[in-house]
């Protein structure tokens, strides 16, 4: 009995730290990541918006890695270990860290290929997993479908075969991927899987799942019974309110305007005034008023709320979504219960996905350290990418800005330049389109080559300018 009740509580710490860091806000997630994708009706045009806001479990300054059609390895059997050969038949261009390019096998969290399928992950926490030491992690299994797909469809598959056939990953995710005409999300394991298609609207998603709620059975041991279970209700001091889990609030104490409240059965506890609201554990607590000793507050999981909230500022752009948007999502700092802009090693990445030749005119737009970076274009067919993409330096020069300016405080200056760099980049695809209608594939690539590149180094001397050197 002894055991059990230290494996318990094990568990409890290891799912609900009670000292969450305060490094960049009051509330930081580490190693976790954001997806919002916008399809059909959603966006502005003909064509899909993918974000990411990675904070890599891999540390390191994060780059692009351009793969090439035929380029060969070898990596090994996700559970005996024996060389399996691989030839990539689609080049993806990914969002990684450092060192984790060619000559070393690429681990991308999130890819484009040239067939314009976007890919991008967020963890969950399950143990329906691979437990060998040659399992596959997440960015092996974003990295096998992604160079084999032909469309959507062949990518979900590809994506589904690493469950049923390999039983592959060392890691449950959830998994958007989107084309130019719909989304497709994958929440699966090694063992389990289920899909949602997405013709028109948005999605949200971070380090949870929705679909595998019950499955991934720690979440509503230790959580709630589902997802989005609530309380909203008047509570008394001393009164302890779950939500259908083991865990809970414990009302510690009602001041005349504020309460205590901890993490029931074990947890350091907080005060929280009226009107305000604060995680504990995984869990979000929010006090409305306190009255004849009584406190009326509102209970939910953390990552509900933060959804509820992040969903409610993205629907008001519903049907005029563009890439400015996702590059002003992926800065917000004021979410409450989670910024999208952190800091630490964290990078953005927007793809675009136009319904015209997504093979040429898929467009990624990066952005290490989004608040102290400008956003650059890289369309999927481009011949070349600038070197401080590639190697670190943009990343670290990223770093150096917002140490010296901190969050927010180039917004306005980087919002004005990204317009521009929008603008000439449209242009440079309305040229690159007329070329291909004129079956001149290879001077409409030029052409987007050309006009990122020019862009990039713009972008970098900016960010020197601002440093001072």
């Amino acid at each position: 009995m002894k055991k059990v009740i230290i494996i318990v509580f094990s568990i409890i710490l290891l799912l609900f730290p009670t000292n969450e860091s305060t490094v960049y806000k009051q509330h930081h997630f580490h190693k976790e990541c954001k997806l919002i994708m916008a399809v059909g009706n959603a966006t502005k045009g003909n064509y899909s918006i993918l974000l990411k806001v990675r904070d890599p479990a891999r540390v390191g300054w994060q780059v692009l890695c351009h793969i090439p059609r035929g380029y060969e390895y070898d990596y090994h059997h996700p559970w005996f270990g024996y060389k399996l050969h691989f030839v990539v038949e689609h080049s993806f261009i990914g969002t990684t860290t450092l060192y984790d390019t060619p000559p070393n096998i690429t681990k991308p969290g999130m890819l484009i290929n040239d067939a314009g399928i976007a890919f991008a992950d967020a963890d969950t926490i399950s143990y329906f997993v691979n437990p060998s030491i040659f399992a596959w992690d997440d960015f092996d299994w974003l990295r096998y479908a992604a160079q084999y797909a032909d469309n959507i469809e062949e990518a979900v598959k590809l994506l589904i075969d690493v469950v049923d056939k390999f039983h592959a990953t060392s890691v449950a995710e959830n998994i958007f991927v989107v084309d130019a005409n719909k989304g497709i999300i994958v929440e699966a394991d090694a063992f389990n899987y289920r899909i949602k298609e997405v013709k028109d609207g948005i999605e949200i998603r971070s380090n949870y799942p929705k679909m595998l709620w019950n499955i991934h059975f720690l979440y509503p041991l230790f959580t709630a019974s589902k997802f989005n279970e609530t309380f909203f209700g008047w509570v008394k001091e001393k009164e302890i309110v779950k939500l259908g889990s083991l865990l809970g609030i414990y009302i510690a104490k009602i001041g005349n305007d504020y309460v205590r409240a901890c993490l029931y059965p074990v947890g350091i506890s907080k005060k929280i005034k009226v009107g305000e609201g604060v995680v504990i554990g995984n869990f979000w607590l929010e006090l409305f008023e306190i009255k004849e000793r009584k406190a009326r507050i509102y209970l939910c999981f953390k990552y509900y709320e933060w959804e509820r909230k992040l969903k409610e500022i993205v629907e008001k752009r519903y049907g005029k979504i563009d890439v400015n948007d996702a590059m002003k999502w992926s800065r917000l700092h004021d979410l409450e219960v989670r910024a999208m802009c952190e800091g630490g090693y964290e990078a953005a990445t927007i793809y675009k996905i136009p319904k015209d030749y997504p093979e040429i005119l898929s467009c990624i737009w990066f952005a290490p350290n989004q608040c102290s970076s400008i956003f650059v274009p890289i369309h999927i067919c481009s011949f070349d990418i600038y070197d401080a993409y590639e190697n670190g330096e943009a990343h670290r020069i990223a770093a150096k800005l917002l140490e010296k300016y901190g969050h927010g405080n180039l917004t306005k200056i980087f919002e004005e330049i990204e317009k521009d760099f929008i603008n000439e980049t449209k242009k440079a695809e309305e040229k690159a389109l007329c070329l291909l209608n004129e079956r001149k594939e290879q001077e409409a690539k030029l052409l987007l080559t050309l006009s990122d590149i020019k862009l990039q180094i713009k972008a970098i001397a900016i960010e020197k300018m601002l440093l001072g050197e």
